[in-house]
């Protein structure tokens, strides 16, 4: 890539010469590189210097088909990366190897976190279309979040539902234990000023308080 950008400048300046490229780029290198060519720079042939000059540092740089295998296989990993960066970078390592698009798709979904990944794999799109959608899933986090606290919800909800169940259940072991213990409280409770006859329900509830009355009822009769 370095060396078609390069030519793009060569094309834009109209740079046709091959001295005039061979310099350009010996010039543009920097120390760590140019330890590759010292031969070349010291000794440049007679003909095509630039061609000679690319075809080394190519050949000292570029990774090899088995290499570039061995990445796209192993460490091509989403880490800091948008999803549509990392499938660019796992397309330049297939360049040239036999990968079709479906293997390709298959590696870039491994790469997807798996709730990404469960929502992309049912769809028939390619990868590319893929990876610009799991791009706007990873701009949305709080959608994990709302998940997160939708299962923090329910969960409150069930301990309450637990915690009232296990009152009903100590509330329904004590009345077994006493079974004479409600009767008596619900005898209590019907305990009124009756005067002989049935009492209206105000009056079953509230005795003397009651500020209503609804005949027949055998208390008010009395009153009277």
């Amino acid at each position: 890539m370095w060396f078609a950008q390069a030519e793009s400048q060569f094309i834009l300046a109209n740079v046709t010469k091959d001295s005039t490229k061979y310099h350009h780029i010996v010039a543009k290198v920097d120390q760590t590189v140019i330890c590759h060519i010292a031969d070349l720079v010291a000794q440049p042939p007679e003909n095509d210097k630039y061609k000679a000059v690319k075809e080394r540092l190519i050949a000292r740089f570029a990774l090899s088909p088995e290499a570039r295998m061995e990445r796209l296989l192993g460490s091509a990993d989403l880490g800091d990366l948008r999803p549509t960066h990392l499938l660019s970078k796992m397309q330049e390592l297939a360049t040239g190897l036999n990968i079709g698009d479906a293997m390709l798709k298959m590696l870039f979904l491994q790469r997807m976190p798996a709730q990404i990944r469960t929502i992309l794999s049912i769809s028939d799109s390619a990868v590319d279309k893929l990876a610009e959608m799991a791009d706007k899933m990873t701009e949305f986090p709080q959608t994990s979040a709302v998940s997160s606290t939708s299962s923090h919800t329910s969960t409150d909800q069930l301990e309450q539902l637990e915690q009232k169940l296990e009152v009903l259940s100590t509330e329904f072991r004590r009345l077994r234990a006493n079974p004479n213990q409600k009767r008596s409280r619900s005898a209590s409770r019907s305990r009124t000023p009756s005067m002989g006859g049935e009492l209206c329900w105000y009056h079953k509830k509230y005795g003397n308080a009651a500020e209503r009355c609804k005949q027949p009822c055998s208390f008010n009769v009395s009153k009277n």
